[in-house]
């Protein structure tokens, strides 16, 4: 088990909510499952994340420090044979370059410093880089901090690969913001969710809008091919209160790899002091 002590380090080191972890952890069962059961039918196994950080990262309000979705992605027991680490901070990108090297030294990663939207190719070439063999399978994590920061484009471009994505949808924290996002010159919205007509059909409709942006980001999903079972949207909240953050959303074109995510659920229940 990894120790507090074991994280210190010179690297930098950001602050994230306690609700993190239940995403941390979702990661780190989805990645175990997928490179577990799919490690010797697909030659290359690509992990990939738009907006890596730190790979380490203190609790806010404590002082108690956490892996985060690389750091755990490699610590599976059965690693990806490649790891694509992209963020538009440096300091993001030389802390997770700087751990990697340190506590994984004989895996494949490759580092990608700058918007992951303008850097897609990059990522995309990166990606397809792995090699040759008997197939590329990739898990996707896009876990943006608002909805600004990604483009459905980016989604697109990477979606001509077989991969799995696990999307952070800021629905009730900056995708929430209804009256800002309803004038008609604001294109946010559209752009996040790939839906240009998104107006036309929540206009007159009632209820939550960050749950309607959800479900039209799975609506463009659905559009590429991906499956979107009820239930693959998981909440997360304020722990111990209702307040609602943001949803992880799941999407696959494998009914085996939904199968996958669904017991990641169930598993991420257990005790915060799993990893």
């Amino acid at each position: 088990m990894t120790t507090q002590s074991s994280l210190e380090d010179e690297y930098y080191l950001p602050e994230v909510g306690q609700w993190a972890e239940r995403k941390h952890r979702l990661v780190s069962l989805y990645a175990e499952m997928f490179s577990t059961s799919m490690r010797n039918k697909w030659d290359h196994r690509v992990y990939v994340d738009l907006f890596t950080g730190a790979g380490c990262a203190r609790i806010k309000g404590t002082q108690r420090t956490v892996l985060t979705s690389p750091l755990l992605a490699m610590s599976v027991p059965h690693p990806f044979t490649k790891y694509v680490l992209c963020d538009i901070d440096e300091r993001c990108i030389e802390a997770v370059r700087a751990r990697s090297a340190k506590r994984f030294p004989d895996l494949s990663v490759r580092c990608i410093q700058g918007d992951s939207n303008e850097n897609a190719e990059a990522v995309l070439a990166e990606i397809r880089s792995s090699g040759k063999g008997s197939g590329l399978l990739a898990f996707c994590v896009v876990d943006p901090f608002r909805i600004a920061n990604l483009s459905f484009e980016t989604i697109r471009k990477l979606s001509v690969i077989r991969a799995d994505f696990l999307v952070l949808i800021p629905s009730h924290m900056d995708a929430n913001r209804q009256r800002v996002y309803e004038d008609p010159s604001n294109t946010r919205i559209a752009d996040f969710t790939g839906s240009v007509d998104w107006r036309e059909r929540y206009s007159g409709s009632v209820g939550d809008f960050g749950t309607f942006v959800v479900s039209e980001f799975g609506r463009s999903m659905e559009q590429l091919g991906f499956k979107n079972p009820q239930g693959n949207e998981v909440l997360i909240t304020v722990p111990g209160t209702s307040q609602k953050l943001y949803y992880l959303a799941f999407y696959s074109r494998s009914d085996l790899a939904n199968k996958f995510w669904r017991e990641a659920q169930k598993y991420s229940h257990e005790q915060l002091d799993l990893f």
